[in-house]
């Protein structure tokens, strides 16, 4: 007995969805988990360096099949036009262009195909500061594959000045960016992963329209595109148990964050909460955070979706990280914050 035509076109698509790989199969509950680094093979400031093996065994780690590696400016598009994440989806990204990235990473990087961004403020280029890139390196690792993105012209605190100086700071920089390459970027990452509201309003009315931050955690759909998280790689932090957990963990999909704003103003004031979206995660929730420079757990208050930071917890100035992980379905989900307190 012949099989109909439409029998077997989905005996061929079903047979298609068996045999791919894990990582070929988007869903909406999947993310992305992009990496920033600083400095390589420089272990003179070990807080913003990683070895040149570190980041070897890294990228050949990120070369197995079960990986996704995407462009930072493709994840940006997928979350413009609604498109569904692959499992353990990653991006690279490089803060500061320092001149270790462009000896040493940047040919690891290259000659293994991977696409990477670099974050550049233009002041220290153009002062000629050593340890950093020139304009003719710039020029070179666009013209070899990179892919340049706007880092503010001083590299200041921008919450902590007015607007019309971080208009300024950033519009300086865009002109400079302008002159020597040709284009403005379009990729924009915070100086310090620093931001607030008002920075937010500076970008769009710039028109930036998505930016990255210096938290950790994983890129979803529902990510604030002008609040977007970045692991954060050092000595310290460059383990390969690190960046494997990392690269494999889901985004934890919270809304209603408290304070709204990043850029805290009095501490005193600050009582941090969110709703966790699927609320069958909140039973086994964790967070840690480092309230006064040390790294602790958190005691959780939680009211079905609804989870807030225990009063007995002060927040002194400065930048201020909280991370949230749980196992759910036997994977891991990851939410993490940065705010700046005054």
């Amino acid at each position: 007995m012949m099989i109909n035509k439409l029998n077997f076109l989905y005996i061929i698509f079903f047979t298609i969805i068996l045999i791919l790989p894990n990582n070929l199969l988007a869903s909406s509950d999947n993310g992305v988990s992009v990496f920033m680094y600083h400095r390589i093979g420089d272990p003179r400031y070990p807080s913003t360096n990683v070895s040149i093996e570190q980041l070897k065994s890294q990228i050949l780690e990120a070369k197995k099949n079960q990986y996704n590696i995407m462009n930072a400016s493709e994840v940006v598009k997928f979350i413009n036009d609604g498109i569904d994440f692959k499992k353990n989806s990653i991006a690279f990204t490089i803060d500061d262009a320092y001149e270790s990235f462009f000896v040493n990473g940047w040919p690891l990087f290259r000659d293994n195909n991977i696409p990477v961004t670099l974050f550049a403020s233009t002041d220290v280029i153009d002062f000629a500061l050593p340890g950093y890139m020139n304009w003719d390196q710039i020029r070179q690792f666009l013209k070899e594959g990179g892919t340049i993105g706007q880092h503010s012209a001083s590299h200041m605190s921008l919450p902590v000045y007015d607007e019309s100086k971080v208009e300024s700071d950033i519009l300086r920089s865009q002109q400079r960016l302008k002159k020597e390459l040709g284009f403005i970027p379009e990729l924009f990452a915070y100086p310090y992963g620093e931001s607030s509201e008002k920075i937010i309003s500076i970008l769009k009315k710039l028109n930036i329209e998505s930016a990255f931050g210096q938290h950790s955690g994983v890129i979803s759909q529902t990510t604030n595109k002008y609040y977007m998280p970045r692991f954060s790689i050092n000595e310290n932090f460059g383990n390969i148990e690190r960046f494997i957990f990392a690269s494999s963990s889901k985004p934890l999909a919270v809304k209603n964050i408290k304070p709204s704003d990043m850029f805290v103003k009095d501490s005193d004031q600050l009582k941090f909460k969110f709703d966790i979206v699927k609320s069958e995660m909140a039973n086994n929730l964790q967070c840690f955070a480092n309230p006064k420079n040390k790294w602790i757990p958190i005691n959780l208050i939680k009211n079905e979706k609804t989870i807030s930071f225990d009063d007995q917890y002060t927040f002194e100035k400065g930048r201020r990280r909280i991370n949230c992980t749980v196992k759910f379905q036997d994977e891991w989900y990851w939410f993490g914050y940065q705010l700046l307190i005054k």
